[in-house]
């Protein structure tokens, strides 16, 4: 079963809480351009983020940058309730443009990871969700601008945190054996990806077998080791679209596809948009912006 008990937009900010008590895993297609901040009110999950696998659980507050990879699965509980908040950077700098001396694209970009709050954190946390909650079912006058500084509050609270203002007790990845070889297994992949690397090649080097590498890898991301691949390339090409005059073809090439039309499946699958209509939507709002 999955209740939203509430799920809003508010001037760019994306709002929801659920509760599940099925097994769940996130989409495979997952990074975005919002800032995210996820709290688990209750239950437990294991959080991926680029490299590393987390075990989260009631208190863990969980800050994303703007395209960074992701994905939650289930752990040993299927029922969970969670909070997740996506930032949109407009909204943000909207948020903070009061507070020069706060650098918050650089916190999420630095800071991202796992936050475990001691029971003072987690009530002050729970605290502020509550009157999100309160604002956004009553709506009264203001109500937008209030949420938005309940947000501040705890954004500026999670920055505190990360940098020893607040005494928490940091995420800490699995410790077990195999989600050590996962991570050890997800560091290569995401230094080597441009490469022709495959299934083969990694379990090769890690002695491990093909089928039980591609088990414990999804088990343990959420994504089979061909997804992530294909996840981090997209990624790249993403920002060589936005950052370069790169051709297509040369784009595919350096990202370590040979077929460019498998390239531009791929791309589409995550983006929604082919590379080369893609890129025609980068240089409108450029013209607009002028």
């Amino acid at each position: 079963m999955e209740k939203y008990l509430y799920s809003d937009n508010i001037g760019g900010i994306t709002l929801e809480r659920v509760e599940r008590d099925s097994s769940f895993n996130m989409m495979t297609k997952h990074f975005h351009n919002e800032y995210e901040i996820y709290y688990l009110m209750s239950g437990e999950r294991y959080y991926f983020i680029e490299k590393q696998t987390y075990y989260i659980k009631k208190g863990s507050l969980v800050i994303i940058d703007r395209n960074q990879i992701h994905k939650t699965v289930t752990a040993n509980t299927t029922y969970h309730d969670r909070v997740l908040m996506l930032i949109g950077e407009e909204a943000l700098e909207a948020m903070f443009q009061l507070y020069d001396n706060i650098d918050i694209r650089h916190f999420f970009a630095k800071y991202s990871g796992v936050i475990e709050l001691n029971e003072i954190g987690q009530n002050y946390v729970e605290h502020l969700l509550s009157e999100v909650e309160t604002e956004l079912e009553e709506k009264h006058t203001g109500f937008e601008f209030a949420i938005k500084a309940k947000i501040a509050e705890l954004i500026i609270f999670a920055y505190r945190c990360r940098t020893g203002e607040n005494v928490t007790m940091q995420g800490d990845t699995s410790k077990s054996e195999k989600y050590k070889k996962i991570n050890e297994i997800a560091e290569y992949i995401t230094h080597n990806y441009q490469s022709n690397i495959s299934l083969a090649d990694i379990a090769r080097r890690f002695y491990i077998s093909k089928s039980y590498l591609s088990r414990i890898y999804k088990e343990v991301t959420g994504f089979t080791v061909n997804e992530y691949i294909n996840v981090l390339r997209t990624k790249k090409a993403k920002q060589l679209l936005e950052n370069t005059d790169y051709s297509i073809t040369k784009i595919a090439e350096l990202i370590g596809y040979d077929s460019i039309t498998y390239f531009e499946k791929v791309f589409k699958k995550y983006i929604e948009l082919s590379p080369l209509k893609y890129r025609k939507k980068l240089e409108k709002q450029k013209i607009r912006g002028k």
